[in-house]
């Protein structure tokens, strides 16, 4: 019955419904007829022009009201340029900060981000979210980047704390938690970034942090993500005890890629934490090391096999680097170790080190070490122990490494801030360089400078590039004792080619030295890199040198590695000048000579040589000249490049650029540009 009773109702509805339309229709049809019949009785009046004044006023009102707001348009545009401005300045200087481990710098330029003009309650922010579509999306997107880089400075603030603990073995675990948490914050501002990369474009006028720049700053954030990526995973992997190869380099007798490898260090981890930190002579991987490789060629006054302590041949670190690797894990004392890494670390890190934590002392035998005394102290200690057959002479080496760590462990909030800051320039100056086998790892490392690679040039590279490197052959550790002095000068022709002349000059020093191990007589392979292009024009200089093989390698069976015999198939002799090989490495020609030098004496030599510029002068033309100093090399440097005749260049408004200095980073890079006079 109430199925039935509402199926009744149901229709019912219907019903009404359908009368109710019917009506409707019925209604609208009697309007129409009504209207048009109006319509035929009572035809429309014509309309009365507007009075001209009205015309006018009316019109006056449209520009007024037009005009008005292309004002308003304008005047809150570009309100909104000196606010995006405001904020990118903001923006950078605190990234600035935050790079340099400035934590409480950074973290007051982030917050101010948050407040002011783009404060949410800002009657500003409103009109131009308003006016602006889109905008709102944007200047949010600032607020919330400043707190996500808030976030990152305090991650990185934990970071350092817990960085130093994991060097010195405590905590290690908390290092990975706070590598993830920076990951994590990344992603976010790498979500946010195209928002204010877009208002940059639009609104910012003063290029504060311009399209490059900022392109620059997303790319870092990316590769940071890369290397989190990758390194976290790696770190915290606790199936594998992975393995890092740290190389204290000798810079008392040089190699091209550093100082001499005299003692090493295994260090393994695991589980995000340092399992152990084995320090050595090279002896021990020597001497454990069966392989017959032939070295290279200068090399061979020393002896008939290549070995892990000559691995560090290359003046690109990252070759040099894997060469090594491959040689210690040749050795048999690494026959089931494989080597992620490798770290060369020169002395001056060390000393840098003590001069923050001040002196350390340690008891066998009783010494103290200093920033000033560090390398002398450990040669004399070295060499005494030597000189008595002591069971294990770099025994000093393992005792300063665990004062050095024990040390670390107990430093203050204000010591680590300034180990930071130190860190940045020992990277900078290659006295700390860092090679990966896993591509994202070294990538990141490239990116940020501690690699100790060859400056890759584009392939339309317009300017010059030079190098120099010094190798120490049989002159035990004189190379301490020596001063040397290098002058550049390029001069730009007029017809686009670009004329060089270098002049080397070493002096010997160690005459009154009372160690006859800084005494001997200093004999160096003194190689300098070049664009590839380069024609030798003159020479003067240096020694004759022939160097037989020790012995018969094809006939002993001995193996060549394929990057030295890459070498040895392109090097020659000049022809116009014999005391001159030449050869191509890591994408460069290379003028190689020997010199001697006895102590008291000043030996010299000098390299001309030209290659064609890849555009003409012209003014506006820009030239980019590459500069980069072997890693523990010292000395002075006189730079100059000499405009064409007719112009200047506009960095200094003047014909010629000099750079004087007795202390250089790895790399300089000098952008001139010309300018007619």
């Amino acid at each position: 019955m109430d199925a039935w009773y509402t199926m009744g109702m149901k229709f019912g509805m219907q019903s009404r419904r359908d009368d109710e339309e019917i009506r409707t229709e019925e209604l609208a049809r009697a309007a129409r007829a009504k209207r048009d019949d109006a319509l035929e009785h009572y035809p429309a009046r014509p309309r009365r022009p507007l009075p001209r004044g009205v015309k006018v006023a009316l019109a006056g009102l449209a520009v007024l009201f037009i005009g008005g707001s292309a004002a308003s348009a304008l005047f809150f545009r570009h309100k909104a340029s000196e606010i995006i401005d405001s904020q990118a300045l903001t923006l950078r200087q605190g990234i600035a900060d935050l790079q340099e481990f400035n934590l409480s710098g950074a973290q007051q330029e982030f917050a101010a981000l948050g407040v002011g003009p783009f404060s949410s309650s800002s009657s500003i922010t409103e009109i131009l979210m308003s006016l602006f579509r889109g905008m709102g999306g944007t200047l949010q997107s600032f607020t919330d980047i400043s707190g996500q880089l808030s976030a990152l400075t305090q991650e990185v603030g934990n970071l350092q704390p817990d960085a130093f603990a994991f060097i010195s073995g405590v905590q290690g675990n908390r290092l990975v938690a706070d590598l993830t948490a920076i990951r994590q914050t990344l992603g976010s501002i790498d979500a946010d970034s195209s928002q204010v990369s877009g208002a940059l474009s639009i609104f910012s006028t003063s290029g504060v942090l311009d399209g490059g720049s900022y392109l620059s700053l997303r790319a870092q954030i990316k590769s940071a993500e890369n290397f989190l990526d990758a390194f976290v995973p790696w770190l915290s992997d606790a199936s594998t005890t992975h393995h890092i190869l740290v190389l204290f380099e000798n810079p008392s007798e040089m190699r091209p890629g550093g100082g001499f490898i005299g003692s090493y260090a295994d260090v393994s981890l695991k589980d995000g934490t340092i399992q152990g930190v084995s320090v050595h002579d090279v002896a021990d991987a020597d001497v454990a090391f069966a392989p017959n490789l032939v070295p290279p060629a200068p090399l061979q006054l020393e002896g008939a096999r290549w070995r892990p302590a000559d691995g560090n041949w290359f003046f690109d670190f990252p070759t040099s680097a894997s060469a090594t690797i491959r040689l210690f894990e040749q050795s048999g004392l690494y026959a089931t170790t494989t080597f992620d890494a490798a770290i060369a670390v020169t002395p001056k890190a060390v000393s840098d080190l003590l001069a923050v934590t001040g002196p350390i002392s340690i008891a066998h035998p009783s010494t103290t070490f200093t920033s000033e005394n560090l390398s002398a102290q450990i040669q004399k200690i070295v060499q005494a122990g030597q000189a008595t057959s002591a069971t294990y002479p770099k025994d000093v080496l393992r005792e300063l490494s665990a004062a050095l760590f024990a040390r670390l462990a107990s430093s203050t909030p204000a010591e680590q801030q300034e180990l930071l800051h130190d860190a940045a320039d020992l990277i900078s100056n290659k006295d700390v360089m860092a090679y990966f086998k896993d591509p994202s790892i070294e990538s990141f490392v490239q990116a940020y400078g501690a690699g100790g690679e060859i400056d890759h040039l584009p392939q339309n590279f317009n300017g010059d590039y030079f190098a120099l490197a010094n190798a120490d052959i049989n002159s035990d550790k004189s190379e301490f004792s020596m001063a040397q002095k290098v002058e550049y000068v390029a001069t730009i022709g007029a017809d686009g080619t670009l004329s060089d002349h270098v002049t080397v000059t070493r002096t010997h020093n160690g005459a009154k030295s009372p160690y006859w191990w800084y005494r001997t007589t200093n004999q160096d392979y003194l190689q300098i890199f070049v664009p590839d292009s380069s024609v030798l024009d003159y020479a003067s200089g240096g020694i004759p040198k022939r160097i037989p093989a020790p012995v018969n390698y094809a006939q002993k069976g001995y193996l060549t590695d394929p990057l030295l015999l890459a070498i040895a198939s392109t090097t020659r002799q000049s022809f116009s000048y014999p005391n001159v090989s030449l050869h191509e490495e890591s994408g460069r020609r290379v003028y190689a000579v020997w010199m001697r030098t006895y102590a008291g004496a000043t030996t010299q030599a000098t390299f001309d040589y030209s290659h064609a510029l890849f555009t003409p002068p012209s003014p506006g033309v820009q030239y980019q000249f590459v500069f980069e100093r072997q890693s523990g090399a010292a000395g002075e440097y006189h730079i100059e490049i000499d405009a064409p005749l007719g112009y200047m260049f506009a960095e200094n408004n003047l014909a010629s650029f000099i750079y004087d200095a007795t202390s250089t980073p790895g790399r300089l890079v000098f952008n001139l540009t010309l300018a007619k006079l």
